[in-house]
């Protein structure tokens, strides 16, 4: 019997929970070598006023982390981890605080290496099944392990998609989150066993993050497409066509076979444009939020189908890209990561313009 996914009983070769999660790595080298280069003057660097410095945003990235660990995974009181009386303490103290403990690029990177390491080892010792174990966590939650880790690998990509715009605006040119040549072409999967996992475990949770950018899409008015934060940069226009088109690529292209092959109002070639110039491109035919609405929730309740049909033996299969090889279990976790990157670059874009975006 299954257990959402996964086995419900231990057996003696159990495939490890470190496999569901094989790029999580390579993100968080990423994330490493964006904050390498950095000059130690710009870790106070503000997308505008009022917005939380790059400095703050890594430093963010850190103690969450710890903050799961700890109080998430294994309900550690918060005596035992948390500075006395931490919940008395305004922002900007506990804001002091976080810049206190990493003030440096150097003791940046190395708070993002110290507080990654016990996460990793955690998954590295774990049986995939236990990822459906509940836990309560200190301040109360409960959710299963799959759930924290996950939501943890989502709160790398966010804010790194975060950094990746306070860097440009810097003058800086951060490497691309694709393609990444080391990992595209791997899986673990090649190892497992029949009824260890299915597809839904392979990239969950992927409808919350469709929904909030559905949300925050929503939300959106006409005056607001126009907007970016520099010039140069992609308007909200520019990253919303940008997301379904990507995605349309990634999936009914690259892994359906349709490779250059028009759908709709979509053409084939539209991916090959470039970010900031697709309103300008293409933005006549997806005019208004209600018609980009549409093509978001076309788009992706066809790649709902297509991952609905799919078997775990397909996740090794590879496919050419114009980049090289990439097998389809890389491209799922990709477009899930690449939906997530440019939702929060969008939020953050709506925050610039005043608008609330939704809960994550």
């Amino acid at each position: 019997m299954k257990v959402r996914g996964f086995l419900s009983q231990k057996t003696s070769q159990c495939m490890q929970a470190i496999d569901l999660f094989p790029y999580w790595d390579d993100n968080r080298a990423l994330l490493a070598e964006l904050v390498q280069p950095l000059r130690e003057e710009e870790l106070e660097f503000r997308p505008a006023p009022g917005f939380d410095p790059l400095g703050e945003v890594l430093r963010h990235i850190i103690t969450t982390e710890e903050s799961w660990w700890h109080g998430g995974i294994h309900g550690v009181p918060f005596d035992q981890w948390r500075p006395a009386e931490w919940d008395r303490r305004t922002g900007e103290e506990k804001a002091a605080y976080r810049r206190q403990r990493f003030p440096t690029v150097a003791s940046i990177l190395d708070g993002l290496r110290v507080a990654h390491a016990p996460v990793v080892q955690f998954l590295k010792e774990l049986d995939a099944w236990a990822l459906c174990e509940r836990r309560r966590s200190t301040w109360g939650e409960e959710n299963s392990l799959r759930w924290m880790l996950w939501h943890l690998v989502e709160h790398d990509q966010h804010h790194r998609g975060q950094v990746y715009t306070r860097l440009r605006m810097l003058g800086y040119q951060p490497p691309s989150t694709f393609p990444r040549a080391a990992v595209m072409g791997g899986t673990p999967a090649a190892h497992w066993r029949l009824g260890e996992v299915e597809i839904k475990d392979i990239v969950p949770f992927w409808k919350a993050v469709r929904s909030t950018v559905h949300d925050a899409v929503a939300s959106l008015t006409a005056a607001d497409l126009p907007f970016r934060p520099a010039d140069g940069f992609p308007s909200i226009h520019d990253l919303v066509l940008h997301l379904f088109i990507w995605e349309d690529f990634l999936i009914r292209q690259m892994l359906k076979g349709e490779v250059n092959q028009d759908w709709g109002r979509i053409e084939g070639s539209f991916w090959k444009c470039q970010v900031t110039d697709l309103a300008l491109t293409i933005g006549d035919r997806f005019p208004s939020v209600v018609s980009l609405l549409e093509a978001m929730d076309a788009v992706h309740d066809a790649t709902r189908v297509f991952i609905e049909g799919l078997e775990i033996g397909d996740l090794t299969r590879p496919h050419e890209t114009p980049w090289g090889p990439q097998t389809l279990h890389h491209t799922l976790w990709y477009a899930r990561e690449h939906a997530v990157h440019h939702r929060a670059q969008l939020f953050l874009r709506m925050r610039m313009v005043g608008r609330m975006p939704p809960e994550i």
